[in-house]
């Protein structure tokens, strides 16, 4: 793919943020000089292909050409970098920001993970949060890197020279589900349930099948009405205990043991996956590393790429996350002024969910003019997925914490699409239009007409981005999926849980917000390229390919070891201790000795002669007794307590935090100090605060300007400015294809 081929950066990674951002844009054409500190026979096998290896790669930025590094923060760099941004763009991921007291904070993943709010709600209430095992914050915050490298795009100009502070911190926040939200809209934290993804949505879990455990992704009512008929037991949709979502989170133990878990008892995880998969019920088969090295639909994608270490190994490692399946032109599109913003990148945005609109809205805070095309008979799920009938009055489509989060900067308007009037008038406005954001099912913009084939024939420099779960071929193209599955079927929710038990799914359905960054970054690219050739192209972005990545370390230390990663809880191998570590009153401290050093200075702040025994100073030898030390660091936290064992901690630059919930989140003083959260009165929910773009520059950052469109908001007008006069606006409704209004299809 060279789509970025008139693009040059230089790069120099310390950890895997920036290196995987230079592969983004490698993998996109840029050229890219990389200089890396990672293991060339491990992990820099695939994100520093191609570059070289240095222990600590020089910050040797080239005037006029963007930099990124994931340097340390500290002085002396920061003097090195501000000098450099004064004649080039320079990127910088830092593990908390720039600008608070926080800046130089000690920081593992696992600390990152507990301050972000990303571990609260994963895993058993009683017993500790869990988070993730590698290093999935960095790649997001790479994500965002990249992003902020190719952002010139959504303007037509040039980079502009700059200091851009991409905060890991802030990316996993805006990664969430939008918990800080719903903590305001709802003034409770969302707490831990166990197998379930929270304790109100029943129906997204983690149940036990013949041969393991099967993630089960039951989100809308019309998937629980096939689920119920695929057990064999249509009646329990008009169950008193089951007919509503609150019902059936009340009675969970009746719903597993009476219902779902004897229909899985007689299937293995394989079998299960693909019936419901047959039926249009998202689930994921949890695969280990094997399994998903060996995906037949992967293999069908030919989505692997080899690359061979210096030391003659052999990996299989993510091939490129995007695809470009048509182009079409150079050609114009129609460029009447219409429903658009004068000078603004003009985008229809088709999608649902998360993954779409995401991409839709990061457009939006980057000046694009964005309007929003859903169905008052089919308007977008994440207003709120009900039986008909049920919240027809209340506005309840309107009080979608995640849906007016994700939808920010839009205008809406509603068209029925299966209608041929409102099929051409989404013609017409796609004519017009830069960019066309659709994550449908797989076959329906084929049946609504609204192919790029056919769209592209008035507009042959119409940029498509197409995000299928796991592609637009191969075995497994017509499977269902939402942010759980691709999450499950990537292979880390396998890699997820405490010592000995069941696979765990996180808390924020990480394949959307993965997916929705990777999609942004393809428009961007090809909005780079069609200002050079004039093309326009289908970009297709399959949601498991792109996730791939994230799951990276874990792949190659499979091939590295011929074994599968175990599920630790909270440990960090070759880092003693390391864990969630209980404060009393369901409180909990992170905390992660990554170096002997480290180990040396908090062994004087703790007040035990067991740390000070002198076999404890290698990390082998607390290796070899980790349970006992751990168990040792469990009664000093909790004797010592929260504030002097953050203290001592930092004292002895030991990365420690808080486990935050979401509601302490939103207080954190790196967020505060950044300007992260954007104010917004919105009716009928009133102001809140929403996360925002994960990257500043000069304490300037990309923000969508307005509150999420109300359902059909802005139809008159964009109607209007399409040349509708009220008149055939008034037709319109009568005929349904307009609506303010939710009617059941």
């Amino acid at each position: 793919m060279d789509l970025l081929r008139n693009c040059r950066y230089s790069v120099a990674s310390y950890g895997p943020g920036a290196a995987y951002a230079a592969w983004l844009l490698r993998s996109f054409g840029a050229s890219v000089r990389h200089v890396s500190a990672l293991d060339p026979e491990g992990l820099g096998a695939f994100l520093a292909e191609g570059g070289e290896s240095d222990d600590a790669p020089p910050l040797r930025p080239t005037p006029g050409e963007t930099f990124i590094t994931d340097a340390p923060v500290t002085a002396a760099n920061r003097r090195v970098l501000e000098s450099a941004a004064l004649a080039g763009r320079v990127i910088w991921i830092t593990p908390w920001g720039l600008d608070s007291s926080w800046a130089e904070r000690p920081a593992s993943d696992l600390t990152l993970y507990a301050a972000s709010g990303w571990m609260y709600s994963v895993g058993d209430p009683g017993r500790p949060p869990l988070a993730p095992p590698g290093a999935q914050c960095r790649f997001i915050a790479g994500q965002f890197a990249t992003i902020a490298a190719v952002e010139h795009a959504a303007k037509g100009a040039a980079p502009s020279p700059g200091l851009v502070d991409v905060p890991v911190i802030e990316a996993l926040v805006a990664t969430l589900i939008y918990d800080p939200v719903a903590f305001q809209y709802f003034g409770r934290p969302r707490g831990r349930a166990g197998n379930r993804l929270n304790a109100n949505q029943p129906l997204i879990a983690t149940l036990a099948c013949q041969d393991g455990f099967i993630g089960l992704h039951t989100a809308l009512h019309r998937q629980w009405v096939a689920l119920a008929e695929l057990i064999g037991h249509p009646e329990i949709v008009k169950d008193a205990r089951f007919e509503t979502i609150a019902a059936r989170s009340g009675n969970i133990p009746a719903l597993d043991e009476g219902y779902l878990l004897p229909w899985l008892a007689s299937r293995t995880r394989w079998q299960a996956y693909h019936e419901l998969q047959r039926h249009r019920i998202p689930a994921s088969g949890h695969p280990d590393m094997a399994e998903v090295l060996s995906s037949p639909q992967l293999e069908a994608r030919k989505s692997w790429h080899t690359v061979t270490t210096p030391g003659g190994r052999s990996f299989q490692v993510p091939g490129e996350p995007a695809r470009i399946p048509a182009e079409a032109g150079p050609g114009q599109r129609d460029n009447a002024t219409g429903p658009w913003r004068a000078g603004a990148l003009r985008v229809v945005d088709l999608s649902m969910g998360w993954a779409g609109p995401f991409v839709g809205m990061n457009l939006a805070a980057m000046g694009a003019d964005v309007i929003k095309v859903e169905s008052h008979t089919h308007f977008d799920w994440w207003r709120g997925s009900r039986p008909p009938g049920d919240g027809d009055g209340g506005d309840l489509h309107e009080r979608s914490h995640v849906f007016n989060s994700v939808n920010r900067g839009k205008r809406g308007i509603t068209l029925d699409l299966t209608h041929p009037r409102g099929r051409e008038i989404a013609l017409d406005l796609i004519a017009s239009a830069d960019v066309v954001i659709e994550n449908f099912a797989a076959g329906v913009i084929e049946k609504l007409g609204l192919t790029y084939a056919a769209v592209s024939v008035s507009n042959p420099s119409l940029i498509m981005l197409r995000q299928p779960g796991f592609g637009s071929d191969g075995p497994e193209s017509g499977y269902v999926v939402f942010g759980n599955t691709i999450e499950g079927m990537s292979g880390l929710s396998s890699l997820i849980g405490y010592e000995g038990g069941p696979p765990t799914m996180l808390s924020n359905a990480c394949g959307d917000p993965v997916s929705g960054l990777g999609g942004t970054l393809a428009v961007l690219a090809a909005l780079e390229a069609r200002s050079h050739d004039g093309k326009g192209r289908v970009i297709e972005c399959a949601q498991l390919e792109g996730f791939l990545p994230m799951v990276s370390e874990a792949l190659i230390a499979y091939q590295q070891t011929g074994q599968q990663p175990r599920r630790q809880a909270d440990r960090r191998p070759g880092h003693t201790p390391s864990g969630a570590f209980p404060l009393g009153d369901d409180r909990w401290l992170a905390l992660e000795v990554e170096t002997d050093e480290q180990w040396a200075a908090l062994a004087k702040e703790i007040d035990g002669a067991w740390a000070h025994d002198p076999s404890l100073l290698p990390s082998s030898g607390r290796e070899a007794r980790r349970d006992a030390i751990e168990a040792a660091t469990a009664a000093w936290v909790a004797a010592t307590g929260e504030a002097a064992t953050l203290s001592a901690c930092d004292r002895a630059h030991v990365p420690a935090s808080l486990v935050m919930s979401e509601g302490e989140t939103l207080g954190l003083e790196p967020l505060l100090v950044s300007g992260f959260w954007q104010g917004i009165d919105r009716e009928p929910v009133g102001y809140h605060l929403y996360p925002g773009i994960a990257f500043s520059s000069a304490g300037l950052r990309p923000l969508p300007g307005t509150a999420a469109p109300l359902l059909g908001e802005h139809t008159a007008e964009v109607l209007a400015a399409m040349g509708y006069d009220a008149d055939a606006r008034d037709g319109l409704a009568a005929a349904g294809v307009t609506g303010r209004v939710p009617v059941p299809a």
